[in-house]
Order: structure tokens, then sequence, then C-alpha cells
């Protein structure tokens, strides 16, 4: 599991990161290594937030507290526990002020109100100074909701990344030197990257299947497959090889098994 330690106070960083290695220690034979990274900056961690499975922060001192880059964070897509350690800032009281006015049963909601919604599900709470038995329960919450996460897929544009789960992209086709992958709904991005690079990142999920060195689709959007020719659902026609056809519909048919 990677973790990322963000406090500005350089011995309370040090201490989290002490406290971290010793409970990787105890684990290593249980949960598996942790994998540390820590900051003291808010820049420095929002170079890559998505490489973490959980965040320890306490932002005092600069410019953005700790709550503001929690909300950061969730902004920039991380679905992983963001864990606040309570010292001179309130970080509870903040919260609680946040998502006072949203409505637990309400069908729909703002953007403002998902935003609530997500600090209250996602933000959890250590008191400094961090007691061993405390930190060891937020590991193993922490642990448990990396098993039930489901992975995204990281696709950067030249404007945007996108993060983005296995059946949000229907197919992706060379162009030039971009990739273009096309997105349900209604959505695009071009990509700069040989194909091969990109399916390699994709490769370890069950739908996508590759039917030529310039073309890979995800199985769960095709349409209709006859002897030349493959339909996507959105319409698009891709050719595909006849010694292609019976991998393909093994593919499908593996899909369609585990509905």
């Amino acid at each position: 599991m990677h973790i990322a330690v963000c406090d500005d106070n350089i011995a309370d960083r040090k201490q989290m990161e002490r406290l971290l290695e010793r409970a990787s220690d105890r684990r290593i034979h249980t949960t598996g290594v942790f994998y540390i990274d820590s900051y003291g900056n808010v820049d420095a961690v929002m170079r890559s937030p998505m490489l973490y499975d959980a965040f320890f922060i306490d932002m005092t001192s600069g410019p953005v507290n700790g709550f503001q880059l929690a909300r950061r964070l969730i902004d920039a897509g991380v679905t992983a526990p963001i864990v606040l350690c309570i010292s001179t800032i309130n970080y509870r009281a903040i919260i609680d002020a946040a998502i006072a006015e949203v409505p637990e049963d309400a069908a729909e909601k703002s953007n403002h109100d998902i935003l609530r919604w997500k600090l209250k599900s996602q933000i959890q709470y250590l008191n400094k100074p961090i007691r061993v038995a405390e930190l060891d329960e937020m590991l193993d919450y922490a642990i448990d909701q990396k098993a039930k996460t489901i992975p995204t897929i990281e696709l950067r544009g030249e404007q945007d990344t996108l993060y983005v789960y296995e059946d949000e992209i229907m197919y992706a086709e060379k162009s030039g030197n971009y990739v273009h992958i096309t997105l349900t709904e209604d959505r695009s991005i071009d990509v700069l990257s040989a194909m091969r690079n990109l399916y390699s990142q994709v490769a370890g999920f069950d739908h996508f299947f590759p039917i030529s060195e310039q073309v890979f689709v995800n199985v769960a959007f095709v349409e209709k497959l006859t002897l030349l020719k493959l339909t996507m659902r959105d319409g698009k026609l891709f050719t595909v090889s006849p010694l292609e056809i019976s991998p393909i519909k093994k593919a499908m048919e593996h899909y369609r098994s585990q509905l």
C-alpha cells in the first residue's frame, strides 16, 4: 500500500513516518509493506496524488490548510481515504459545518452537495499525538477500502488528465501521433502515446481486446460481429481480420458469462 504523509511540522512529519514504518514492519507478513512518501508542502503532494492508497495530512501554517488540501485532492479525483490529523485546527468542526446542509435522502445533489457528501464519506480523523492503536485501526480501514476500490485508468491529454473506469472506455484508435479514445457519455480524449504503450497500460483489464495494431475495443460495447466487420454500440465500424474472429468471439462470450 502506498501512503502519503503531508505535514508542514517537520517533527510531526518525521514522527508519522516512524510510526508508519514500524506498522509496516509489524504487518510485513500479513497486510504487506507500506511504501511511504513524505511531503512538507501542498504542491509536492498534488503532483501525483492518484499514486496513493491513503493520505495522512495536517497543514496548519501555510496558505492552504489540511481541509483545503483534502478538497483539492477530492477535486482531483482522489477516492482513497484522507486522514486529517488534528492538532491546532479542528478539522471535525470545519467539515461538520460544511456537510450540515446535505440532505441524507436527496435523490439528486448539486456539485457542491456532492463534494460535501464526499467529505462526509471519505474523510477520517486522528488526534495528535498519534496513538499506535488508533493508527492501526485507520490502517486497517485504508486496507479494507483499497480492497473494495475499482481501479481507474489514467488518460493524459494535452490539456486534461482523466481517471476513468474500465467500462467508460469504448474503443481506442491510432490517429497520427495520438491515440483517439472514445468514452461513454459522448466524451473523447486524444492521448500522445504509441498504441502498444496504451494497450500495455490497460492489458490487465478483462474487457479490452486488440483487433489490430491500430485499434483496441471494449467487448462490453460490441454490438455486432460479422465475418469482416465489428460494429460498436455507437455505430462505429471496424474492419476485422478473419483470423481475429474466433478470439474476439471468445472474449465476448467470456464477458457475457460474467454478467
